[in-house]
């Protein structure tokens, strides 16, 4: 052990165990995996929990963002470090400029997302029960004054955690036991330990946004209430407990406007989300990107509302972009999240734009479970044709030896309107007006002759199909989930 254990060391460990509390930081069943950079903050850390919990829980973990010519030797520093205490070490070297370009991220937001990824894969692999970061209270101060400054919400203002669930971690917990301690107590504590760390000449650099709140902003708003720390901590205080409410009381509804969810996509229901209050509008945007890209955790108020308005548009088929790539797709009914190729597909689809023949009598399979059947009904009467009103039924007139295709609507196809004195219409608009959802558009299908079309499935029959009096031949189309079938 390096220097004394004194007044000032006792008071910061009651700090760190009140910071975490109900975290059981101190029972033997609780394995450690610290995020050390060889800064003060993350260094001071690393030496208070080794002299309270001994080396045996604690794994030291240090991701190299290869960023600055130094990198290497921080990383040797820490392996070094935790050899010298006994700890173990793990470590990973990731292009963060690399990272940053291709998902098109400020490198503060790529260096987060690859560090908590990086964090979350050792802390499977070592069998960590939590992760433990040194963000402190001047962090909590610059984290809230960011996330004023690019418009957020509560869930922005409530800072950062004390405890938390480790993003893509299923039963980790993050830990930042400095949330509460100033970073004047950190680095005097690492002069009284003897303590070296590294310095990190970037925190220097107010380019980045959070170095010129650090150097800049903060010290004017000192000059306006020297305690703006602490109030800025307050603040975040007030609102997290204010925030946990309406997630408890918002998490009971969730359920309830979820309509689907797969591996890497989820539905809402349009309509439930549309009658919810405003602010619970924009909490189902941001639980639905916190499902779906947990580690995104930026999101702006223009982002969110201008996905909140798109939903509340009387149109249908519109598209956004949300944080991490995230595609939002705005349909009559619902609200698509992500990708949803492995989704069950409730509507006839064709599998390609090829067209297949129809037997008449016989049936074709279309691609995703649904199937036509034509049968030849020379028993029905005008009557019962006029009678029907199952949609994904149809009679249709269709001469001996007549051929029937199944085939996709070719570019500006336009049909004749049943009834309507042979007044046309654009197939795609006919699909626009009926809701069709966007994506389900290109490939549906389309029953007709060499000609022109018969039946534009579920949808519409052409003028030309009709059955009359004089029908010599009725085809009776039908369109079926095979299970149906």
């Amino acid at each position: 052990m390096v220097g004394s254990w004194g007044k000032e060391d006792r008071q910061l460990w009651r700090t760190v165990l009140q910071t975490v509390r109900p975290f059981p930081l101190t029972s033997s069943q609780t394995k450690l995996l610290i995020g050390v950079s060889g800064g003060a903050d993350s260094l001071a850390l690393l030496h208070l929990l080794w002299q309270q919990l001994g080396a045996a829980r604690l794994v030291v973990a240090h991701l190299n963002h290869g960023l600055r010519s130094q990198a290497g030797d921080d990383a040797r520093f820490v392996e070094q470090t935790a050899a010298s205490w006994q700890i173990p070490f793990v470590s990973e070297k990731v292009n963060v400029a690399e990272v940053a370009e291709s998902l098109q991220l400020s490198l503060e937001a790529a260096g987060r997302l690859v560090r908590y990824q990086f964090f979350a894969h050792q802390a499977g692999r070592v069998g960590a029960t939590a992760v433990v970061v040194a963000h402190h209270a001047d962090d909590q101060a610059e984290t809230i004054l960011l996330h004023l400054l690019r418009g957020s919400g509560s869930a922005g203002l409530r800072g950062m955690l004390p405890v938390s669930q480790m993003p893509e971690s299923e039963g980790v917990v993050l830990l930042r036991p400095f949330l509460h301690t100033a970073r004047a107590d950190i680095e005097a504590y690492c002069a009284r330990h003897g303590l070296e760390p590294r310095h990190d000449h970037t925190n220097e650099d107010v380019q980045f946004a959070r170095n010129r709140i650090r150097h800049e902003l903060l010290p004017l708003l000192q000059t306006y209430n020297p305690q703006i720390a602490a109030r800025l901590q307050q603040l975040a205080t007030i609102t997290a407990d204010e925030y946990e409410a309406q997630r408890a009381q918002f998490k009971q509804i969730w359920p309830e406007i979820v309509a689907e969810t797969g591996e890497d996509w989820l539905v809402l229901h349009r309509q439930k989300v549309m009658q919810l209050p405003v602010a619970w509008q924009r909490l189902a945007l941001r639980w639905a990107v916190a499902a779906l890209r947990p580690l995104h955790t930026e999101i702006s108020f223009q982002t969110i509302e201008q996905a909140r308005l798109l939903i509340l548009d009387n149109q249908s088929g519109t598209e956004a972009w949300l944080p991490g790539g995230l595609l939002m797709q705005v349909e009559v009914e619902e609200i698509i999240f992500g990708e949803v190729a492995d989704r069950s597909t409730v509507v006839p689809q064709l599998g390609g734009e090829q067209p297949i023949l129809l037997p008449v009598p016989g049936r074709a399979d279309l691609s995703n479970g649904w199937q036509i059947t034509a049968a030849v009904r020379p028993d029905i009467t005008l009557e019962h044709v006029r009678q029907n009103n199952d949609p994904w039924q149809a009679f249709v007139a269709l001469a001996e030896g007549g051929a029937l295709w199944l085939r996709p609507s070719l570019s500006g196809e336009r049909f004749q309107l049943l009834g309507m004195g042979g007044r046309t219409q654009a197939v795609q608009d006919l699909l626009s007006d009926r809701k069709v959802a966007q994506r389900n558009r290109a490939l549906w299908p389309i029953v007709a002759t060499n000609e022109h079309p018969v039946w534009i499935v579920g949808q519409h029959l052409d003028e030309r199909a009709r059955v009359t009096e004089k029908t010599l031949r009725v085809v009776q189309l039908t369109c079926r989930p095979i299970a149906e079938g």
